[in-house]
Order: structure tokens, then sequence, then C-alpha cells
């Protein structure tokens, strides 16, 4: 197996090794893929400029695609699948050169994304899913060879990628703790009623917003947005770098960093030894928010003198200039950098045979400090110098001294750059490098940091969900996404979540192919990350089966409010979707609210019909209510259910 540019795993046959690199495909095509079954599956990548590209599948029935690159090397074509199977292989040729995909799986292909609660991983919530009932045992073991999964790094980008630093990986054993936990729910859910392969191409970064998944096209539509645009764009690198050379000086010129600490001559024996990577709190420093130094004397090996190397370190939190024998080689200053792995490079210049000391300054402004554990390459040091293939392993004791506390230090200048919360940034990062790969749908799981703008959401999310559609060439894509659970902001209850759980309800009502699963019984109000995300994936799953898969008997839908009649001082409200009957979830229904043509909401009694179908509203402070509205907080649960086990929807009548 060879490694083309380090970002898609193929193996390589070639009779000219000069050029070998011509020929390469993106990561999502790699090892271990799934690919949609029964379609037109699109293919592409890069060989020499002219050159004709064949791709063909080892199933029966395979007819091989050519196509020719063009000027700039790019190719694309498709291949026509077959129904659901595998293993099977991809052969792919560009004049003598050839690669190879290997164990490719037919099945159903889904796009998973949003913010933290569709990024919460497997490991974070197996233990309360092998305790639930609800799980089966098989799923609860994450025994999923079949089920694949595709997790695209946190990357944000100015303009779109072409391609990401990627894998597939099966959910089995070890691997499957990685997963997104909704995905692996949902995928779970849909193998056990088709019985195939499924494949998850995860795209999530918690806490970011609907503006950031959107492409600059759709997003400069709006003004707000527009605005941060252009100014990530008007940013001048140059103005920003003599203006952070200032602020080390005026740093290094301070009481509180003194010089020496870079230097390879300066006597560190009397500093604490602490085990890295770790956290601040972890070792001798302890609750400490500012400056700390830590220092490690390397021995560079004979023939790594005079060669440039690689300096690989575990996220700094939150930012970190490093020396290498009192030289300032790297620094990240960026405030948002606390999950960013160091990659920085030592020049050939600087480096000789022998000892040399390795210093480096970190910054913390809150929070836990230092170099964050639990993260980096698997099957390498989290913390290394590399060259020529080969590992020095940094992981172990450092010497560590406490620097000024934060509340000594100058502000570091910051530079209107791309973040996670830049529009267009992870759309261009994270969904631009996958576009058009072959997909039966998406799942969505986002909305909570879109309450600071919850009114915009109602226009936004739609038009996120039109941009990826266009962007598959596909106007009805299906598209299932979940409702903002129960949670307490911050802040005291502002009215935010509720209209951003109406904006969400409005999208799938309004555009055609979606659905909205419902979280108003599962979710935790003092935590924004509820561990039940087995149903969660599971209520998206059922709209797929039902809408797609023609799997009879499924149910998606909880109750939804039809209309609102004033009748004799109550309002009687009906329903679609009960399927059944109305059940209340204990002996006092709450969380409905009545107003007059005043519109001012006050608490309401309720209960539900004797057919089961109406709720019927009353209060002794409103004589002729017109007006009700349901769960129009933060935190409030569901007190009804509907016969297919399934809450009542949120909503406001008016």
């Amino acid at each position: 197996m060879l490694r083309l540019f380090a970002t898609a795993l193929l193996s390589i046959s070639t009779a000219a090794a000069a050029g070998a690199a011509d020929l390469r495909l993106p990561a999502v095509f790699s090892d271990g893929m799934v690919l949609q079954r029964e379609a037109q599956a699109p293919v592409w990548g890069w060989a020499a400029p002219g050159q004709t590209v064949s791709v063909c599948g080892t199933w029966k029935g395979a007819r091989a695609a050519r196509v020719q690159a063009g000027e700039d090397g790019r190719w694309r074509t498709s291949l026509e699948t077959p129904a659901a199977g595998g293993p099977f292989q991809i052969e792919f040729t560009a004049g003598e050169q050839s690669a190879k995909v290997d164990d490719v799986l037919i099945g159903e292909v889904w796009l998973c994304s949003g913010q933290s609660n569709m990024e919460w991983t497997l490991d974070l919530i197996l233990p309360a899913a092998q305790r639930s009932a609800a799980v089966p045992e098989r799923t609860a073991k994450a025994d999923r060879p079949l089920v694949r999964f595709f997790d695209i790094p946190k990357t944000t980008a100015e303009r779109p990628m072409e391609d990401c630093d990627a894998r597939w990986w099966a959910a089995s054993g070890d691997d499957a703790l990685r997963c997104s936990a909704v995905a692996y729910f949902f995928a779970c859910e849909l193998q056990d009623r088709l019985d195939i392969p499924i494949g998850l191409v995860v795209s999530a970064w918690g806490g970011t917003r609907a503006e950031a998944w959107t492409s600059e096209e759709v997003v400069a539509g709006f003004p707000h947005h527009a605005a941060a645009l252009k100014r990530v764009r008007n940013a001048d690198p140059a103005t920003h770098a003599r203006a952070v050379e200032a602020f080390w000086k005026r740093v290094d010129d301070s009481r509180f960093w003194t010089k020496p600490f870079r230097s390879p001559a300066f006597d560190d024996s009397a500093w604490e030894v602490q085990t890295l990577p770790a956290h601040f709190e972890a070792g001798p420093v302890g609750e400490h928010d500012g400056v700390v130094w830590y220092r490690r004397t390397v021995e560079v090996p004979g023939d790594w003198d005079a060669q440039t190397l690689e300096l690989t370190l575990s996220p700094i939190d939150d930012m970190d200039e490093t020396f290498w024998n009192g030289f300032s080689v790297a620094s990240t200053l960026s405030p948002g950098s606390h999950s960013k792995i160091r990659r920085y490079s030592i020049p050939a210049h600087l480096v000789s045979a022998g000892a040399a000391t390795l210093s480096v300054r970190a910054i913390d402004t809150g929070g836990p400090g230092g170099f964050a554990p639990g993260q980096g390459d698997p099957g390498r040091p989290a913390m290394r110098l590399s060259y020529g293939g080969e590992d020095l392993d940094l992981t172990g004791e450092w010497r560590v001294r406490r620097g000024a506390p934060v509340q000594a230090l100058p502000s570091v200048p910051a530079l209107e750059q791309t973040r996670s919360s830049t529009p267009a940034a992870l759309y261009n990062g994270m969904i631009a490098p996958i576009l058009t790969y072959g997909i039966r749908g998406a799942i969505w799981y986002q909305g909570e940091a879109n309450r600071y703008r919850a009114e915009e959401y109602r226009e936004l999310f739609p038009a996120m969900i039109t941009d990826w559609r266009n962007r598959w060439s596909d106007p009805e894509l299906p598209f299932y996404f979940v409702q903002l659970a129960p949670y307490t902001y911050g802040g005291g209850d502002d009215g935010k979540t509720a209209l951003v759980r109406e904006a969400q309800a409005l999208a799938a009502q309004e555009l055609a192919g979606t659905g909205m699963a419902l979280t108003a019984d599962i979710g935790n109000a003092r935590d924004i990350h509820p561990v039940n995300k087995w149903a969660v994936g599971e209520r998206l799953a059922r709209f797929a089966l039902r809408d797609l898969y023609g799997e009879p008997g499924v149910i998606a839908e909880g109750p939804r409010l039809r209309r609102a009649v004033s009748r004799g001082g109550e309002l009687v409200l009906d329903f679609d979707h009960v399927h059944g009957a109305l059940e209340a979830q204990g002996e006092v229904i709450g969380e409905f609210e009545v107003a007059e043509q005043d519109g001012v909401y006050v608490p309401a009694a309720a209960r539900i019909s004797e057919d089961g179908q109406r709720v019927i509203l009353k209060s002794e402070a409103v004589t002729s209510p017109v007006d009700a509205r349901y769960l129009w907080n933060d935190a409030g649960y569901s007190q009804i259910m509907g016969g297919a086990g399934l809450p009542m929807a949120p909503f406001r009548t008016r």
C-alpha cells in the first residue's frame, strides 16, 4: 500500500516510477469505501493533463468508464453500480500507471453533518446504550463491519477545498467508538431493516453555525454574513505579522517573560517535572490561567544533522510560541486553536547532531490549559520529532515553570481570519471535498449555535438545505434533521430556542423530501448533549425507511397541530399524525399556554378528549382564548405522546 499525497490509500502498481504521482484519487475513494447502490456514482481524481483514465469495478456486469483528464489534470466520470454487495475492487488506469481500491462495498450512503450532537462519538454514550433495553444487543456491542464511516477532520478554508485528510473505517470493535453516535444508530436501524452495507460520510463540528456550512454564493445573500466575509477577505496578514512581532517584543521586555528560558545555556534543574501531554491542572502548575514554560533536551541523531525536521505537538490550549536552541521556529497565536495539533518545521540550518533544547511558551486564557491528551495520529507518539520516516518520542517528562497570570498579559493582536464561525468556512473545508459523492441523502443535527440570531434561521436553514441540494444536482435530496432538544441555556429563557424550533418545523413543512425528528421527550435540561442518541438515530431512520425504502408500517411523525377552535371559553386543538390516541405523560399536563386577541399568553390547564384525538385548553385568566402555544421555552419536556410513541411537536398558533 502506497500513500499518495497523504490523502488517499491506494494499492499502486506502475511500470514507470517517475510520474507515479500523476494518477491520484481523493481520500473518499479509498480502501473500505461504500458506493451508493443502483446509481451512476460519480468518480473523480487527477492525472496527467490530457491522459485517458479508465475506471472499472469488479462486480458482475461492471463496465469500464473512460474519461480524459483536462488541462488542469482533473477528470470526472461515473460508475454504474449494482444492487448491494461486496467486497469488490475498483481499478484505475492512466497510461502505464494503475491504482486499485480494495474492500469496496455497495450499499446506501448518507451524509451526516451538524454540530456537537452529531459529532458526539459512540464511546461517549455506549455505556448508557448498553444499559438501555431499547438498544439491541448486537448494536450495543458495536459489531457492525458492514457499516463504514468516513470521518472528515475539522477543517476551515477560505476557498472550497478539493480533498481532505480522512479514511474509511468499519464500525466494529474499537474503531466503531470514534463514529458519530447518532449516525451509528441511524445506520444500524437501516441495516437491520434492509440487510445491506451502509456508508456514513460524517462531517460535523461542535458549536458551529449553519452559515459556516453554507456556500459563499448563498450565504453572501444575508447582509450580516456578507459583511463578515468581506472582513476576512480584506484582512492583511503582513500588517498582522508586524503587530504580532511588536507584541512579542513587548512581552519579552516585561518582567514576566524572561528570554533566558529559551536559551540552551539556561539551568532549568530547579524547575518541576510533568509528564506530557497533559493539562496544567494534571501537574505541578495546577489551576492557572496565563503563561507556562516547558523545556526538554532532545538528542538529535547523527544522520539528522543539517536536515529539516518535523515537530509534532499535541494541541495546546490556547496558544504557544516554540523555540529550538533559543530560536523561535513557530507559533500559533489564534485564540481558537486550542484543538489544533501543532505541526512545525525545524529549519535545517538550526539542526545539529547531539543535544538540543526545545522550549515551548504556552498561553492559556481560561479553563484547562496546556497540552491536550488523547489526540494524535494512530500508531505514532502524540508529541514527536520526525525525519526520514523515523520518530523521536517527545512524550514523557518535561521541565515546567509557571509564568505570568493572564491578568498581567497584553492582548495578542487578532487577525480577522477564517474560523469555524466564518460564513462558508466549513462548507469550503468539510463539504466541498466530498461534493457530488454518491449519497442517498443527509441527516443533520444543528441549531443550538444559531440561537443568537434565531429569527434569521427561518430563512438561513432552508437556504442551506437548498444550497446542498443544488450542489448535488438533486432538488429533492432527502434531508432529515433533529429538532432542538430541551436544555436550559444561560441567561434565562429568552424564547430563542422556541424560534429555532419553529424555523425547523417550517422547513420540514415547506421543503419536500425533508423530515424532522422530535426530541422533546429525550433531552436533558442540564446537559446540551443528551445521552440518548439511539432514539435520535432511530427516529431519523424512520423517515428514510418510510419515504425511501418503502418499509410497511413505519411511522415517523408525532402529533402535529392541525387547527385551533375557540369554543365557549375553551380552546380545542386538533392534530394530525395521532396514530391511535394521544397519551398524557403524568396526571397533570403542563407546557400549554393560551392567549386572547391581545397576544398575552398565560398558563393553561389541559385535558385530552375522551376519544383521544384532541387537547382542550382552559385558563381562568382568559375569557375567550384564540391562540395557544406548547413547549414555547428552552427546557420544557413533552407532556403528550402519540400512539406511535413519538412526542407532540412544539407549536404556536400565531
